[in-house]
């Protein structure tokens, strides 16, 4: 069509000149046989989505089923039968290639593990999601408020609509012709943090007559999350508008193989996902009134994460690095992970409450640090006291030492308020990562706040400090339940 329109105006222009007609018929006849190359032919597309300052309506349905995989103790793997349902509506708005801002109208799941139901569901106050993909990899965030990890985790389905056309050559394609995608867009699609290699083809089946190219996508994919080991098998489907530029279909079988890792369960399961995208109108939540206010890029602090210890009665946030692993009222452990290595391990412990208006000295507390660590403490390196930003006390007592002849850091921290409430929180980790460690145990208690909750009746007295002084990084996390 676009080659038989293009002759007919230079014919007409020509009008009554033979020799300029003899001139367009021949390059008429070139045309016809450019028209035959696989760059040229009118059966070649280019594969491409131009979504900049429009606005769409994504849909949903996620189901997974299969085993999760967790060793609580290091050495038994448990395994525990799982599914998972879930519904997500979003209205979505592309403000440029690489930033989109979604307003979840339905973000829910219905789960079981071990027979045990969880329905979650995002709060209606944090609907609003900011979505960056100019990194390595997507980051969903809330412009308004701090998720939770549970939160971030609801909403962080396969087949992001935001990267989908990564999937997608460069070059245009024939019909019938394959091609291998790019390896960190492959990775973007299924969630995962990198590929080692792949066997992924994809194929443009068809163009039909409404101009809808239809996309296939199978093979293996062997990668990792967190540094975790994990296997996929993947077939997928997706749609591409090609008169509108904007994809509005994509159904995938992800057939996954995870390995366990130092704070992510194992997984043996297969997820169908499939999403329905169709152009919408502008709303009211994502109005250039309504986003004026809101930095909708990725920096630091918008993608700190949020945590509750209710049982504990505190709360603080942190970055994506750590990971929730256990919680009672008592204890609550945390584990960090960067590039699939464990850093290290924070404990925070609810301790007996003292007398309204008491206080331990920083030279109490270093003593019974001291008596903590016995015959493994090398030295004291500092101790201070302050404030914390929520008006709590902080007295921080940094050690060194050996355990299992091993170069171990300590940082151990008490927390207490006028009322007599006291947390201690300890980080160890091996003194080789002293660097990659770096000054994260401030930025993870500069927020740490008490919740009023009633008081819990499961604290020891200060003469067993030392029964509460933490596992080692390497060690069993035992007695705690996994959340």
């Amino acid at each position: 069509m676009y080659f038989d329109a293009y002759r007919a105006i230079f014919v007409t222009r020509n009008y009554g000149n033979p020799s300029s007609y003899k001139h367009i018929l021949l390059a008429g006849s070139i045309l016809a046989l450019w028209a035959t190359s696989p760059i040229f032919a009118e059966d070649t597309w280019k594969l491409v989505e131009k979504l900049e300052g429009k606005t769409r309506r994504v849909n949903t349905e996620l189901k997974v089923q299969g085993t999760m995989r967790v060793n609580p103790d290091g050495k038994k793997v448990r395994h525990y039968p799982m599914t998972l349902e879930g519904r997500y509506v979003a209205i979505e708005r592309v403000l440029t290639p690489a930033n989109s801002v979604r307003f979840y109208e339905t973000a829910e799941t219905h789960s079981t593990a071990n027979e045990k139901p969880l329905d979650d569901k995002l709060p209606t106050v944090k609907r609003l999601i900011s979505v960056d993909t100019s990194g390595d990899r997507p980051v969903l965030f809330s412009p308004q408020y701090t998720l939770t990890r549970e939160e971030l985790e609801l909403i962080s389905v396969p087949g992001n609509p935001a990267v989908l056309s990564k999937l997608f050559p460069a070059e245009p394609v024939a019909i019938k012709q394959t091609w291998s995608p790019d390896d960190q867009a492959l990775a973007q699609v299924l969630g995962i943090d990198a590929i080692n290699n792949h066997e992924v083809v994809a194929t443009l089946t068809e163009v039909d007559k409404s101009g809808v190219a239809k996309v296939s996508l199978e093979g293996k994919v062997s990668g990792a999350i967190q540094g975790v080991a994990t296997e996929i098998e993947l077939k997928g489907r997706l749609n591409l508008d090609t008169r509108n530029q904007a994809i509005t279909w994509f159904a995938a079988s992800i057939k996954e193989d995870r390995s366990i890792g130092h704070a992510l369960p194992g997984f043996d399961v297969t997820a169908i996902v499939r999403t329905q995208i169709e152009a919408a109108k502008p709303t009211e939540e994502l109005s250039d009134a309504n986003l004026a206010e809101l930095n909708l890029q990725a920096n630091d602090g918008s993608e700190m994460l949020a945590f509750e210890g209710k049982e504990a009665g505190f709360r603080l946030m942190h970055d994506r690095r750590w990971h929730a692993m256990a919680e009672t009222p008592k204890q609550t452990v945390f584990r960090m992970v960067a590039d699939g290595e464990l850093i290290a391990q924070a404990n925070v412990n609810r301790l007996t409450d003292m007398k309204a208006g008491e206080q331990m000295t920083l030279e109490g507390f270093e003593a019974e640090v001291k008596k903590a660590l016995k015959e493994r403490l090398g030295q004291i390196v500092d101790a201070s006291q302050a404030v914390n930003s929520q008006g709590l006390r902080e007295l921080r007592v940094t050690a060194v030492g050996t355990a299992n002849k091993m170069p171990i850091t300590w940082i151990y921290y008490l927390i207490s308020d006028d009322n007599g409430r006291r947390y201690s929180t300890v980080f160890t980790f091996e003194t080789s990562l002293a660097e990659k460690f770096g000054q994260t145990d401030r930025s993870f208690m500069s927020g740490f706040d008490l919740m009023e909750v009633a008081k819990p009746t499961i604290a020891k007295g200060p003469e067993e400090e030392d029964a509460e002084e933490p596992a080692m990084v390497s060690a069993k996390i035992e007695s705690v339940e996994k959340r």
